[in-house]
């Protein structure tokens, strides 16, 4: 079963990241349960590494945070099956790093991932060209490897990553860390030749944290990755289940109604 096929339907798509444990696992299934009821297209779970290269402080605080409390791939990994169980269908990936999946065990972790009802991983320290076998032994067991394109790329460069990535390319808005702009987004003629190149959607993130910004990009990109701004949420609320994924709800409506 291909879930992220479903990315494909008509209408721009709200895409939302959160760190795999924080405030805790159960908070966690349940935040996920919420957002795929909310309407939020796909839901991407950051599993927390200790040295990230692409999270800014507000995600990296949130990795710290779930690994003081043990969270571990494995834990990740079963979050998904509960909320598989509980009939949540919408595609969710993994936002990792390789050196995670590298002792995990590459091929073990496709395959661990796919029985988990996880439907494909970003990670950003992966270049499309590196790590050959990886790569093949995804594709031939249908798990999406999405790869990232960035202001800085060429449009040779660009137009490779758009032909290896999976399920959908994940265009990066600014140069730096998520998070760390309130308004200043740049890159919008790449996202273009992207558009036009990608038969895939392509979604955009990397600080986008008002309805506004998340309704200009849309003009252009297929969909928006949200993650600082609700990492913060999650922490500003998360000693509150109940509070937590009410205001999870409308955190997702304020974006849906822009």
């Amino acid at each position: 079963m291909n879930r992220m096929e479903m990315l494909k339907s008509k209408g721009k798509k709200i895409v939302i990241y959160l760190m795999a444990g924080d405030p805790g696992i159960k908070e966690t299934e349940d935040l996920i349960i919420t957002l795929a009821r909310s309407g939020v297209s796909l839901v991407e779970l950051g599993i927390p590494f200790s040295d990230p290269i692409a999270d800014g402080i507000v995600i990296q605080k949130a990795g710290e945070r779930a690994l003081s409390r043990g969270v571990t791939m494995k834990d990740c990994l079963e979050i998904v099956k509960r909320v598989r169980a509980k009939g949540i269908e919408i595609p969710i990936v993994a936002m990792t790093y390789y050196n995670l999946i590298y002792h995990f065990g590459p091929e073990k972790f496709v395959d661990s991932a796919l029985k988990a009802g996880l439907d494909g991983a970003i990670i950003p320290d992966l270049p499309f060209d590196e790590e050959p076998k990886f790569y093949s032994y995804a594709k031939k067991h249908g798990f999406n490897l999405v790869y990232l394109a960035a202001p800085s790329n060429t449009r040779a460069r660009a137009k490779k990553i758009v032909e290896k990535s999976s399920g959908f390319v994940y265009y990066i808005l600014q140069k730096g860390v998520t998070g760390s702009a309130k308004s200043t987004i740049v890159g919008f003629e790449l996202l273009k030749y992207l558009k036009k190149l990608s038969k895939l959607p392509v979604f955009a993130g990397f600080g986008i944290s008002e309805p506004s910004q998340a309704k200009e990009i849309l003009k252009t990109a297929d969909g928006v990755i949200i993650g600082s701004a609700f990492v913060s949420l999650c922490e500003k609320y998360g000693k509150n289940k109940s509070v937590l994924l009410k205001k999870a709800e409308m955190f997702v409506k304020k974006f849906l109604s822009a």
